[in-house]
């Protein structure tokens, strides 16, 4: 499987903390089934600004130590592997075979959730945000959880212009989608692609954001499942319970092409084929 959107740099924003816990996170993944996760740290939200050239020096170090460590290593299978950061740091002999297979079976891509808002045009027109696998064609693009910035149809209409396309993460989570469903639902007649937390599907974000998850999922407006981790425990990287509950409702064949076929044609820089949107 492929995890699309996961909080798991170090010390970026309110993900991962520490290079051992994007490690165990990483196991989780590994571990639940996932092959290739895209790290997204927020950018633009007020908070965190987290440009390209600091993800890429970021995935670089994380992807360097799984190759060194590897993904089945018990030395980061405990929660206080508190000698990691330091063998990372201080391992003069510089062994990469520690455990190739695993190290070769799980990748980790740059990306960024970046949020909606004056700046986000502008700041990619200087070439600092990070889109999906750096890949210039896919960009996250994320609303406030209460609503819906005022201008929002032409920030997405100037990314397109460009050779953008947005994909909106976790709709079933913003509470204007949950009372106006046809405004979502235009965004993706007029092209743009929808990713929904796999929490939300089986529950763990209450049963508003489940039953709009479903009800999107339903109405075809949603095309990939993704983590949205952004820790150990609580908000873990696991995607298979949200797959199972994606199957139940569009079936196994299209649950799957949502962390197979379709996250795969992104990072490959195709447009996936994926079923058009049925009304409301």
């Amino acid at each position: 499987m492929i995890d699309l959107h996961v909080h798991i740099l170090p010390g970026t924003d309110d993900g991962a903390r520490t290079l051992e816990e994007s490690l165990q996170m990483c196991r989780i993944s590994y571990l639940d089934g996932v092959r290739t996760i895209v790290a997204t740290p927020h950018s633009l939200n007020g908070f965190y600004v987290n440009e390209r050239d600091t993800i890429l020096s970021k995935v670089k170090e994380l992807n360097e130590a799984l190759a060194q460590f590897g993904v089945e290593s018990s030395e980061f299978g405990e929660k206080n592997s508190n000698g990691l950061q330091s063998a990372i740091r201080h391992d003069t002999a510089g062994r990469t075979d520690r455990n190739p297979r695993s190290a070769m079976d799980l990748r980790v891509l740059p990306g960024s959730d970046v949020h909606l808002c004056e700046k986000t045009v502008s700041t990619l027109d200087e070439g600092k945000l990070m889109t999906v696998g750096d890949g210039k064609k896919y960009l996250f693009i994320e609303f406030p959880s209460q609503g819906i910035p005022f201008g929002t149809e032409e920030v997405l209409f100037q990314l397109m212009k460009r050779g953008i396309l947005p994909i909106v993460t976790h709709p079933e989570r913003n509470q204007e989608f949950w009372h106006r469903p046809q405004r979502y639902y235009e965004m993706i007649r007029l092209g743009c692609l929808g990713q929904v937390t796999a929490m939300s599907l089986t529950g763990g974000f209450g049963p508003k954001a489940k039953e709009t998850a479903r009800s999107m999922m339903k109405h075809r407006l949603i095309h990939f499942i993704a983590s949205d981790a952004h820790s150990t425990d609580g908000r873990a990287p696991i995607l298979s319970g949200g797959v199972r509950a994606a199957e139940k409702i569009v079936g196994m064949k299209e649950a799957r092409k949502m962390v197979e076929e379709y996250p795969r044609a992104i990072l490959e820089g195709m447009k996936p084929d994926v079923p058009g949107p049925v009304p409301f």
